[in-house]
Parts: C-alpha cells; structure tokens; sequence
C-alpha cells in the first residue's frame, strides 16, 4: 500500500514539473508578438502591419531586442522602433539609435495575459490613462506552434 501510495506522489510531481517547464513567461505570446502588439496598440495601428526586422541580444542585459517597422498606411512612410520586454512592460525606443523610453516622464506600457487574450495598457506618469487594448492571440498569428 505505500509503496503504491509514494510512487502515486511521484507521477504526480513528475507530471507538475513537466507541465511547469513546458509553460512560457508569457503563456502561449511570445516576446515577439507582444512587442508588436504594443507598438500596434501605442501607435493606433493594426498589429498585422508591424514588421520585426530584426532581434538582437542586448550584451548588457541579455534580454531579446526586437527591431520593428511599419508603414503608415495614409502616406505610405515607413518608422522604425525598437522593443524589449521587462516583466509586464514592453519598453519601445523610436528608430535603432533612439533611447529607451523606460524614464520617470515617460508613458508606461503594460501587459497583462488572460489565457488567449493580450492586454495593454499604456499610462502617462500623472498615472492617467492613454489607452487599453485587447488583441486575441489570433491577431498576432495564432500560437507560436500553429504557424509552423
């Protein structure tokens, strides 16, 4: 009967640590998606318009830099920004060279994962709100593994 009982404990933390190391920060958005999200929700433009043209590894922090463009779709101008991921922040930089906006005056931009949904949040220091929005999971191009 122990015997039973122990090698029932054990399945059971074996079949925790599994579905613990299969599960993302971020459940099923990757760091990609999520930048491209911010900058589509902070900009007011469709996430489908974002492009990543590049991703680096910042040397100093080792965190995912995500190089992204889009062109306005009025007058065909093409920006670039770039993006990474702290925590429950994205933080964005306007062009290669420009600074990070992660300064006391600068807007915050929050994330926040509910299962398949995004949302975003951006907030100005004063601590209003600038604006709140949702992208399915979909939006983004589905799952990580559904787009191969």
């Amino acid at each position: 009967m122990m015997n039973t009982v122990s090698l029932v404990k054990m399945s059971v933390a074996s079949l925790m640590m599994t579905l613990v190391a299969g599960c993302s920060e971020y459940g099923d958005f990757t760091q990609e998606q999520i930048c491209r999200a911010s900058l589509a929700a902070v900009k007011g433009k469709s996430p489908t318009i974002m492009t990543i043209e590049e991703v680096r590894k910042d040397p100093e922090t080792e965190r995912e830099v995500f190089f992204i463009s889009y062109k306005r779709p009025d007058d065909g101008k093409k920006w670039h920004y770039k993006c990474r991921i702290v925590r429950t922040r994205a933080v964005l930089a306007q062009g290669k060279e420009g600074r990070w906006r992660d300064q006391a005056q600068d807007p915050t931009i929050r994330f926040q994962i509910e299962g398949q949904d995004l949302h975003i949040n951006e907030t100005f220091p004063d601590g209003s709100t600038a604006m709140n929005v949702t992208y399915s999971i979909y939006m983004l191009g589905g799952k990580p593994s559904e787009s191969n």
